[in-house]
């Protein structure tokens, strides 16, 4: 019996029992069988014919009688014993029967709770391996020792694989029978099979030998009797291992019970080398991480060095930068500038040497070496200095070239010596030395650097430190003078603060104080409603006019005389300020009243009806006056009182000027309706039948001949009726609006125009003025889109004048410039309108080129009444006439002045004595006809 199923002898023992009872029974011979190994195996024997009594061998003889061990069905054990006289059914017989039953099922329950016990220990101790393996090859080399307990290595065999071909991979396989490397390659072959179809496969010696056949693979020298290989698949498909046994014992077989311990041996391995390979890869994953934190953790170490280099560098400079800023002594400052270089570059020694450019001399300021203590260093560096000093470059001297730079000049303990120039806006100042007396330090190009943008702040900072200290010998010069000047600015100041907040022309307060004094007047009422106030926000009407005309000196004149006036006009404590311009601002202290507002509002205006004299000329001017009265109801801040003061005073101007207007809160609901009419605008210049043109005549004052019309624009709203192109015309202008305006009119006027010379209606000589605002004079599409249309509609550009305004070329003189020569161009002509009126500047006339001038009415309307009036047409006629320019009087209402200008040789008229402008329809033709005809016109 074999130590496997009797460890302990019990079964042995068993044995000799139940003989040993058969012998005492009378037999002659007995012996206890076991089948264990496929094959029946003698446990004990008693006897002299015991060579009889086998169980596999067929005996003749009679007297042999055998008693069969069953457990589950199968016989496991035998008892035989020769005598027939010992039957079945004796005592003895039975004790002896029971008794090798019970030692046999004994032994067999002992061994399969043996094998039970083997195997967890097996999968428990495979599992701590796998867990503590790092490695799939250090896994598989200590997983051979945990199997051979449970299946003699000669019979397992493990093979791993990836899915993505062929080929197998082979890392480990477990094989201790004695082949050679046939046997490896027909066990690889044999996986390599099975890992191919994916299935289990069982191979006897006749299917090995012919899979070898069939592969073309060499047949071994001992091929193996049994081989079963079993497919399994790793963590998600990725891989596969293949997982064999085979017997080379012919003794040797393996049983279903084996088989299940393989299999579910082979799963677990399976399981655990999943594992495995997951936590390799991981590992792997881990360690190229780690490389490369590991060189981003250098990496990082490298910039913080230099990091940190640079704030050393930073911090050395800064010290040097606050070293030259205190009054320090030179030698000092020196000292301070070795500090800062020890901690930077880690010099022994320090020595800075100044050049004297006028006396072409060497000085050394500053030397120190903790090895050299009190020994004069300046003089032992004087040759490299010199070197450095004429060459103007760093010189860096290590080793062999240092020694014979400073042979016989001392210093032989040194291991380095580094020098820089100093420069200073160009000009070299000195020189820079910094020395190492050990050994493993040697300067390279680093410290050279360093040393050389040190240096370069050094030379800065000596320049400041000498210049400072000339300053403070200058300073105490100045102390003396700073003190004799002190009352002399204290009273500047004075005067500054005073005209920080004053205007320097009229010497009245500025917007600034205006609007500080404004807020505390704001605040003040607020605390107190008994403290109202009123704002007036006072224009000086046409000043530009003036200033333009008369020059700077003289508006300077009149805006100091309006202040003047102003202030005549006020009480003791109300508060004046000129806010920049011609515009004033008035704050009047403690009005509690509108009627009081209004007194002095219209005081301010009536002052200013009297003329005024500036220079040797007497000027009328007037102003336009906003009020508003200070309302806690209505208002929350200072600056919304200014700002409905200055709505105010604006439509004082719309209203004629020379006035005021009282605030109130239907001037915000007229800017709406402004904005509705606005809308409407846009929609009449979509429409045919809202904006007409209206045709005002030019007649000639000597025939009386019809020469020309005016083209003037008239709004028929469909709901506000006729709407005053004083009414829209300046809120065209303000939206933009103007541009399309203009074009629009200067199409209908000459399509109208066209209509006439096609019927024969007008002479072919009859011209047609338009008005042309800024804004057109601004596009420089204009005149090509001119030449377009009067090519279109075939008429003679000669026939066209653009009237455009003096205040028009003010506000775009360059561009207006180029787009009228342009206009020029094409044929088309330009008439100067409102003459005289404006600025009347005889450069506009060179510059521009103007065809004709018409004289504004306000110097015809009294043109036959005031010589004055007379001489300035006059004056316009004589300038016209040196410029060849025609001339068109406009304006003219009575026979008087028709007489007047007809004697002063006025070219052309145009007025309401000869017509009021009327749309092309309504012209009467005939009266036109019969006044050149008459020769007088009918009242």
């Amino acid at each position: 019996m074999t130590a496997v199923l009797d460890k302990d002898g019990a079964l042995v023992r068993g044995a000799h029992d139940a003989v040993a009872l058969l012998r005492q029974a009378g037999a002659l011979a007995a012996a206890a069988w076991v089948w264990h190994e496929h094959r029946w195996q003698c446990l004990a024997g008693s006897g002299e014919q015991q060579a009889l009594l086998d169980p596999g061998a067929s005996s003749g003889a009679q007297a042999i009688t055998r008693y069969d061990v069953l457990m589950d069905g199968k016989c496991c054990g035998a008892l035989l014993w020769l005598d027939s006289d010992v039957r079945l059914g004796n005592e003895a017989c039975k004790a002896a029967q029971q008794l090798l039953s019970a030692r046999i099922e004994a032994a067999v329950i002992g061994q399969t709770l043996a094998g039970y016990r083997l195997q967890q220990d097996l999968l428990l101790e495979t599992s701590m391996l796998a867990s503590q393996a790092l490695t799939l090859e250090a896994f598989l080399s200590r997983l051979q020792p945990l199997l051979a307990r449970l299946i003699p290595a000669q019979d397992f065999s493990l093979t791993l694989s990836d899915d993505g071909g062929s080929l197998l991979h082979l890392p480990y396989t477990l094989f201790s029978h004695e082949t050679g490397r046939t046997e490896v390659s027909l066990s690889a072959a044999l996986a390599g099979a099975v890992h191919a179809g994916g299935k289990t496969r069982v191979l006897d010696t006749r299917r090995i030998l012919a899979f070898c056949a069939g592969s073309g693979i060499a047949v071994p020298a001992d091929v193996p009797r049994f081989w079963f290989g079993l497919p399994l698949t790793l963590h998600a498909g990725q891989e596969r291992v293949v997982v064999a046994i085979q017997i080379f014992d012919p003794a040797r077989r393996y049983d279903q019970q084996s088989l299940r311990i393989f299999l579910r041996l082979a799963r677990h391995i399976a399981a655990l080398l999943a594992h495995v390979c997951e936590r390799s890869s991981l590992m792997q994953a881990l360690r190229a991480r780690g490389h490369e934190l590991e060189g981003s953790r250098l990496r990082l170490h490298a910039e913080q060095g230099e990091r940190r280099h640079h704030q050393q560098l930073m911090r050395a400079l800064f010290g040097i930068a606050n070293l030259s800023n205190r009054p320090l002594p030179l030698a000092d400052f020196l000292a301070g500038v070795h500090h800062e270089l020890h901690g930077l570059l880690s010099c022994s020694g320090c020595m800075v040497a100044l050049y004297d450019a006028e006396q072409d001399a060497l000085s050394f300021p500053y030397g120190a070496d903790a090895f050299l203590g009190d020994q004069p260093l300046m003089r032992t560096r004087a040759g490299p200095v010199e070197q450095v000093l004429h060459s103007g470059r760093t010189l860096l001297l290590n080793g062999h070239a240092l020694l014979m730079s400073i042979a016989g000049m001392g210093g032989k303990d040194m291991a380095s010596w580094l020098g820089v120039p100093l420069y200073s806006d160009k000009e070299i100042k000195g020189v820079l030395a910094v020395c190492s007396h050990d050994r493993n330090l040697r300067y390279g190009h680093r410290e050279q650097e360093l040393l050389e943008c040190v240096a370069e702040h050094v030379g800065a900072a000596l320049t400041r430190l000498q210049a400072a200290q000339s300053l403070q010998l200058a300073n105490s010069a100045l102390e003396a003078r700073v003190r004799e000047r002190t009352l002399e600015l204290d009273e500047v100041n004075a005067r500054l603060k005073h005209d920080n907040l004053h205007d320097t022309l009229t010497g009245l307060p500025n917007r600034a104080h205006f609007n500080k004094t404004l807020l505390r007047c704001w605040q003040a009422y607020k605390r107190d409603e008994r403290e109202r106030f009123a704002v007036l926000f006072i224009d000086l009407d046409r000043f530009k006019l003036v200033n333009d005309t008369l020059g700077h000196h003289a508006g300077d004149a009149l805006l100091g005389e309006t202040g003047a006036r102003i202030r005549h006009c006020l009480r003791p404590n109300d508060f004046l300020a000129r806010l920049g311009g011609d515009e004033f601002a008035l704050l009047l202290n403690r009005m509690d009243s509108v009627a009081r507002c209004e007194q002095i509002a219209q005081r301010i205006v009536e002052e200013f009806e009297r003329p005024m004299m500036v220079g040797e000329r007497e000027v009328f001017a007037t102003v336009s006056i906003g009020v508003v009265l200070a309302d806690g109801l209505h208002y929350r801040s200072a600056e919304e009182l200014l700002r409905d003061a200055d709505m105010a005073m604006y439509r004082t101007k719309q209203s004629g000027r020379h006035g005021y207007t009282l605030f109130n809160h239907d001037l915000r609901e007229n800017q709406a309706d402004l904005l509705a009419l606005e809308a409407d605008l846009r929609r009449a210049l979509e429409a045919d039948d809202q904006l007409v043109p209206y045709y005002q005549p030019f007649i000639d004052s000597v025939s009386l001949r019809l020469t020309g019309f005016e083209t003037l624009v008239r709004w028929h709203h469909p709901e506000r009726g006729m709407v005053s192109p004083g009414e829209f015309l300046p809120m065209a202008q303000a939206s933009g609006l103007i541009q399309r305006l203009d074009r629009y009119m200067i199409e209908q006027a000459c399509t109208q125009l066209a209509s006439w010379r096609r019927s024969g209606r007008v002479d072919e000589a009859l011209s047609l003025h338009i008005n042309l605002s800024s804004e057109n004079l601004r596009d420089a599409e204009l005149p090509p889109w001119m030449d377009a249309l009067l090519s279109r509609l075939g008429l003679p550009p000669a026939l066209v004048y653009l009237e455009v305004t003096e205040s028009a070329l003010i506000d775009v003189p360059e561009v207006a410039a180029e787009v009228m020569q342009a206009l020029h161009a094409i044929g088309v002509r330009l008439a100067l309108d409102d003459f005289g009126t404006g600025y009347s500047a005889l450069s506009y006339l060179h510059r521009y080129r103007f065809d004709l001038l018409k004289i504004d009415q306000a110097f015809v309307r009294e043109v036959d009444i005031h010589a004055e009036s007379s001489a300035i047409v006059r004056a316009i006629l004589a300038l016209a006439q040196a410029l060849h320019l025609d001339v068109v009087a406009e304006g003219v209402e009575t026979s008087a002045q028709v007489a007047v200008l007809q004697d002063m040789a006025c070219p052309k008229l145009q007025g309401f004595y000869f017509a009021k402008p009327q749309p092309a329809a309504a012209i009467a033709w005939d009266r036109l006809l019969a006044l050149e005809k008459n020769g007088h016109c009918y009242g």
